[in-house]
């Protein structure tokens, strides 16, 4: 009798014990499941800060003279330059222009807004509502003592400029950028940027709705959230680049986000 009870204890013990491993075994699988969720989360969300850093990073370290066009808290237009050459002679309508090589991609891509030639005051003239075609003839850049640099191009402007021969110039593009309502993921903030008058393209998607632009003002580029009445006091931009995730993480109720922030100054005179 007292053999058969003791049994019974050592049963009942027993199962006691596995009832409480298996409570232990299991939360630590819930552990681990949400610790694997909330690292995928976050390396999602940083995926999305890194890669729209890496476009706007790009593009914007290149504004110069008074390249701030618009701007709010939450888009901007920059005039960016994508080549960089000098002015050869002007003849049967076109202005002919040597180019140094460019970066081939920007290049292909570009839609070019206009020139902007540097005057005998070291200031940049811009001029807009130029067609930039391409060309085989490089002698109205030869006969006039200006080469073609390894690499480079000859290339045409029309209509026909007033720009000197010999006079260093950029090409440059408007470019927008602006955080809005996503289309690829309904609900969210996606990064757009539009070349031009094009359409806009969605670049990276989700974002925070706390993502956005700041602003670098005077000589000591210091930061202020309100766009200046002069844009020419910008002296760069504040990336305020939050990611998100596109889905909370297990035992979350809100998407993982990822905060990258960044000052890119530049030239705006």
């Amino acid at each position: 009798m007292n053999r058969r009870g003791f049994t019974i204890i050592e049963l009942i013990v027993g199962m006691s014990v596995l009832a409480l491993l298996g409570v232990a075994l299991t939360r630590i699988l819930v552990s681990d499941s949400r610790f694997v969720s909330r690292q995928d989360a976050m390396l999602t969300a940083r995926q999305v800060s890194r890669a729209g850093m890496n476009v706007l990073v790009a593009e914007l370290r290149m504004v110069s003279d008074s390249g701030v066009v618009s701007a709010t808290p939450d888009s901007i237009t920059v005039r960016v330059p994508y080549a960089f050459g000098m002015a050869c002679l002007t003849t049967g309508g076109l202005t002919y222009v040597s180019i140094a090589p460019p970066d081939s991609l920007a290049y292909a891509a570009a839609t070019a807004a206009g020139v902007a030639w540097r005057t005998a005051a070291g200031m940049y003239s811009r001029i807009t509502g130029i067609t930039v075609g391409a060309t085989a003839d490089s002698t109205q850049c030869s006969t006039d003592g200006i080469s073609i640099v390894p690499g480079g191009d000859v290339v045409t402007l029309s209509p026909a400029t007033t720009i000197p021969s010999g006079t260093i110039l950029y090409l440059y593009q408007d470019l927008s950028y602006r955080f809005s309502n996503s289309v690829d993921l309904p609900g969210r903030i996606g990064l757009w940027r539009r070349a031009g008058t094009g359409a806009y393209e969605e670049l990276v998607a989700p974002f925070d709705t706390s993502s956005g632009f700041g602003f670098l003002l005077g000589e000591m580029l210091i930061p202020s959230d309100t766009v200046p009445s002069d844009l020419e006091t910008i002296g760069g931009i504040e990336l305020r680049l939050i990611g998100a995730s596109e889905a909370p993480a297990q035992g979350s109720s809100v998407p993982t986000t990822f905060d990258v922030v960044t000052r890119i100054p530049f030239q705006n005179r």
